[in-house]
Protein backbone atom coordinates (compact mmCIF):
# COMPACT_ATOMS: atom_id res chain seq x y z
CA UNK A 1 0.00 0.00 0.00
CA UNK A 2 1.79 3.64 -1.27
CA UNK A 3 2.00 6.19 1.34
CA UNK A 4 -0.66 8.19 -0.31
CA UNK A 5 -3.29 5.35 -0.09
CA UNK A 6 -2.77 4.69 3.85
CA UNK A 7 -5.24 6.47 5.93
CA UNK A 8 -4.42 8.76 8.84
CA UNK A 9 -5.74 6.53 11.14
CA UNK A 10 -4.60 3.33 10.71
CA UNK A 11 -1.85 2.05 12.51
CA UNK A 12 0.58 -0.51 12.80
CA UNK A 13 2.18 -1.61 16.08
CA UNK A 14 5.71 -2.36 14.23
CA UNK A 15 4.99 -1.17 10.66
CA UNK A 16 8.01 -2.72 8.32
CA UNK A 17 8.01 0.04 6.42
CA UNK A 18 10.07 1.56 9.44
CA UNK A 19 13.08 -0.37 8.37
CA UNK A 20 13.28 1.25 4.82
CA UNK A 21 16.22 2.90 3.40
CA UNK A 22 14.02 6.24 2.69
CA UNK A 23 12.27 5.87 6.04
CA UNK A 24 13.16 9.53 7.87
CA UNK A 25 15.50 8.62 10.73
CA UNK A 26 13.28 11.48 12.39
CA UNK A 27 10.78 9.82 12.89
CA UNK A 28 12.10 6.30 13.61
CA UNK A 29 14.09 7.79 16.50
CA UNK A 30 11.66 9.72 17.43
CA UNK A 31 9.07 6.67 17.43
CA UNK A 32 11.15 4.57 19.40
CA UNK A 33 11.95 7.25 22.09
CA UNK A 34 7.87 8.01 22.45
CA UNK A 35 7.42 4.20 22.74
CA UNK A 36 10.08 4.10 25.43
CA UNK A 37 9.02 6.87 27.21
CA UNK A 38 5.37 5.72 27.76
CA UNK A 39 6.65 2.63 28.98
CA UNK A 40 9.23 4.61 31.54
CA UNK A 41 6.06 6.59 32.33
CA UNK A 42 4.69 3.70 33.19
CA UNK A 43 8.13 2.39 35.20
CA UNK A 44 7.49 5.48 37.20
CA UNK A 45 3.95 5.73 38.28
CA UNK A 46 4.82 2.08 39.66
CA UNK A 47 8.11 3.73 41.48
CA UNK A 48 6.01 6.45 42.97
CA UNK A 49 3.52 3.66 44.28
CA UNK A 50 6.05 1.71 46.46
CA UNK A 51 7.18 5.01 48.29
CA UNK A 52 4.85 4.59 51.63
CA UNK A 53 1.92 7.22 51.72
CA UNK A 54 1.99 10.50 52.65
CA UNK A 55 3.28 11.53 49.08
CA UNK A 56 4.69 14.83 48.94
CA UNK A 57 3.05 17.56 46.44
CA UNK A 58 6.08 17.05 44.19
CA UNK A 59 4.88 13.27 44.15
CA UNK A 60 1.60 13.92 43.80
CA UNK A 61 1.86 16.01 40.56
CA UNK A 62 4.56 13.86 38.85
CA UNK A 63 1.96 10.57 39.54
CA UNK A 64 -0.46 12.90 37.24
CA UNK A 65 1.35 14.16 34.88
CA UNK A 66 2.88 10.45 34.41
CA UNK A 67 -0.42 9.10 34.13
CA UNK A 68 -1.69 11.75 31.74
CA UNK A 69 1.12 11.87 29.27
CA UNK A 70 1.67 7.98 28.73
CA UNK A 71 -1.07 7.40 26.00
CA UNK A 72 -0.17 11.00 24.43
CA UNK A 73 3.30 9.35 24.12
CA UNK A 74 2.26 6.20 23.51
CA UNK A 75 0.05 7.72 20.26
CA UNK A 76 2.79 9.82 19.49
CA UNK A 77 5.31 7.42 19.02
CA UNK A 78 2.83 5.46 17.11
CA UNK A 79 2.23 8.04 14.55
CA UNK A 80 5.40 8.66 14.17
CA UNK A 81 6.46 5.15 13.80
CA UNK A 82 3.48 5.20 10.94
CA UNK A 83 5.00 7.97 9.22
CA UNK A 84 1.79 10.06 10.12
CA UNK A 85 3.47 13.51 8.99
CA UNK A 86 0.51 15.30 11.09
CA UNK A 87 2.50 13.93 14.48
CA UNK A 88 5.66 16.06 14.23
CA UNK A 89 4.08 19.38 15.24
CA UNK A 90 2.25 17.75 18.29
CA UNK A 91 4.90 15.47 18.74
CA UNK A 92 7.63 18.64 19.26
CA UNK A 93 5.42 21.07 21.47
CA UNK A 94 4.72 18.01 23.84
CA UNK A 95 8.82 17.59 24.15
CA UNK A 96 8.98 20.64 24.41
CA UNK A 97 6.37 20.84 27.77
CA UNK A 98 8.06 17.14 29.33
CA UNK A 99 11.91 18.34 28.88
CA UNK A 100 11.18 20.73 32.33
CA UNK A 101 8.80 18.59 33.80
CA UNK A 102 11.36 15.76 33.44
CA UNK A 103 14.06 17.98 34.47
CA UNK A 104 11.91 18.69 37.85
CA UNK A 105 11.23 15.07 38.28
CA UNK A 106 15.97 14.40 37.77
CA UNK A 107 16.23 17.32 40.06
CA UNK A 108 13.67 16.16 42.73
CA UNK A 109 15.04 12.41 42.88
CA UNK A 110 18.96 14.29 42.92
CA UNK A 111 17.42 15.68 46.08
CA UNK A 112 16.21 12.84 47.62
CA UNK A 113 19.16 11.37 47.05
CA UNK A 114 18.13 8.64 44.02
CA UNK A 115 20.86 9.65 41.72
CA UNK A 116 23.90 8.08 43.65
CA UNK A 117 24.17 5.38 41.04
CA UNK A 118 25.93 5.70 38.54
CA UNK A 119 23.48 3.98 36.13
CA UNK A 120 20.76 5.95 37.36
CA UNK A 121 22.13 9.12 36.86
CA UNK A 122 23.17 8.21 33.50
CA UNK A 123 19.85 6.92 32.74
CA UNK A 124 17.39 9.86 34.01
CA UNK A 125 20.09 12.28 32.26
CA UNK A 126 20.20 10.17 29.22
CA UNK A 127 16.19 10.55 29.08
CA UNK A 128 16.68 14.23 29.14
CA UNK A 129 19.30 14.06 26.45
CA UNK A 130 17.13 12.47 24.28
CA UNK A 131 14.52 14.57 24.63
CA UNK A 132 16.38 17.81 23.51
CA UNK A 133 17.80 15.14 20.67
CA UNK A 134 14.14 14.37 19.85
CA UNK A 135 13.46 17.82 19.29
CA UNK A 136 16.07 18.88 17.47
CA UNK A 137 15.62 15.74 15.16
CA UNK A 138 12.08 16.56 14.37
CA UNK A 139 12.44 20.58 14.05
CA UNK A 140 15.31 19.77 11.35
CA UNK A 141 12.94 17.18 9.58
CA UNK A 142 9.65 20.17 9.99
CA UNK A 143 12.14 22.87 8.65
CA UNK A 144 13.83 20.04 5.70
CA UNK A 145 10.46 19.49 4.20
CA UNK A 146 9.53 23.03 4.46
CA UNK A 147 12.42 23.80 2.62
CA UNK A 148 11.58 20.59 0.35
CA UNK A 149 8.28 22.04 -0.51
CA UNK A 150 9.36 25.74 -1.44
CA UNK A 151 12.14 24.24 -3.66
CA UNK A 152 9.12 22.31 -5.80
CA UNK A 153 7.26 25.34 -5.99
Amino acid sequence: MSSSERKWWSFSWFPKRRFDPDFPLAFWFAGLWFNLKSFLYLCYLYMIGTEPPPYTDSEVVEAVYFGIALLPSLCLGLALWNEKKWAVIPAIVFLVLDTPLLLFHVLRLAEAGFLESGLTRALEFGSLVLNVTAVGWLIKYRAGSGATRLARQ
